[in-house]
């Protein structure tokens, strides 16, 4: 079970209230006063704050330090050790986990993995449910263009995670930009992504969160696709009502710039799905810029931009684009 109860929590808001009410000199001491029969929640609560500052300074849209907390909590209480491996540094952060590097603590063999971790803060059903099914659907793909599952398990406090092969990688679009890539290579490429994503098809697997970011490429030009964290098994009947499809709880489930139509509409996803945002990598990665923008991630916003929205022709983008 995880510590972070609805009263807990509560409290947690309350006191972040107060914190954020206060001056930064007026703070800590109120803090010690406000926690004295439980000086853990004094580092939580700095944490909140700190998340809220983030969120005034950062671009992402309507977040404020209750949509950052479970991420903000987990700089608190992600443990050091988990299993058999030390998370060594955070390398990545999503909308429902958190990657860490880590390596062997037992001494057996040097080992580099990534350890995800479903984040800290409440854990509601269909988070774990998500997380679960992420275990089970990478188990299911043995590909050498996918980074493969080692391990998972649960931690004392009851935080799912997952342990994966580490990627010393960078976002295939990067990995383009600085290798100065012409067509020819990047087709080459994008021939190896596609070849990754059909497996996962004929495996009855859709990613439905295909980007540049969750693709990688290795500095000897290996590919490999990432992160099945909104993945579906074609035929699960487990996915979210349709009116929860872009949403939950203010949290986006998908990368609205590379979303296909039926995404935002908020209609059953197929292998489609994924085609049509393999052809916004692939678009990216000849141009140089994605078809469209998103400029606001509210779903009207996004449904006016992917949905009425008329791409320009990849010649044509790149005759007009600036030298």
């Amino acid at each position: 079970m995880s510590k972070y109860t609805k009263e807990r929590w509560t409290r947690l808001t309350e006191l972040l209230g107060g914190a954020l009410d206060r001056s930064a000199d007026e703070r800590n001491a109120w803090l010690a006063d406000a926690c004295s029969d439980d000086p853990t929640l004094i580092d939580e609560v700095v944490a909140l704050v700190e998340a809220h500052e983030h969120a005034d300074r950062s671009n992402l849209l309507e977040e404020g330090a209750i949509d950052l907390a479970p991420a903000a909590l987990d700089a608190a209480t992600s443990p050091p050790r988990v299993g058999q491996y030390r998370l060594v540094s955070e390398i990545g952060r999503g909308g429902m986990s958190t990657v860490w590097l880590a390596e062997r603590a037992d001494g057996l063999f040097d080992q580099r993995v990534a350890v995800k971790m479903l984040q800290a803060g409440f854990l509601p059903e269909e988070r774990r449910r998500r997380f679960e099914a992420e275990r089970r659907i990478l188990a299911s793909l043995q590909h050498p263009n996918i980074a493969r599952l080692l391990d998972g398990g649960v931690t004392e406090s009851g935080q799912p995670y997952l342990v994966m092969e580490y990627v010393d990688g960078t976002p295939v679009t990067e990995f383009c930009a600085t290798n100065l890539l012409g067509v020819d290579e990047r087709l080459r490429l994008f021939s190896t992504i596609c070849e990754a994503v059909a497996f996962a098809h004929r495996n009855l697997v859709v990613h439905r969160d295909l980007k540049p970011s969750n693709i990688f490429v290795t500095a000897d030009g290996t590919v490999k696709l990432l992160d099945f964290g909104i993945a579906k098994l074609i035929g699960d009947e487990t996915d979210l009502p349709k009116d929860e499809a872009l949403t939950r709880t203010g949290q986006i489930l998908l990368t609205p710039e590379y979303a296909a139509p039926e995404q935002v509409r908020g209609d059953p996803v197929t292998t489609a799905t994924d085609v049509y945002s393999l052809g916004v990598v692939l678009y990216e990665l000849l141009v140089g810029r994605r078809p469209y923008e998103v400029p606001d991630r509210a779903p009207s916003a996004m449904e006016k931009a992917i949905l009425e929205s008329q791409p320009s022709r990849p010649s044509t983008a790149v005759r007009s684009a600036p030298p």
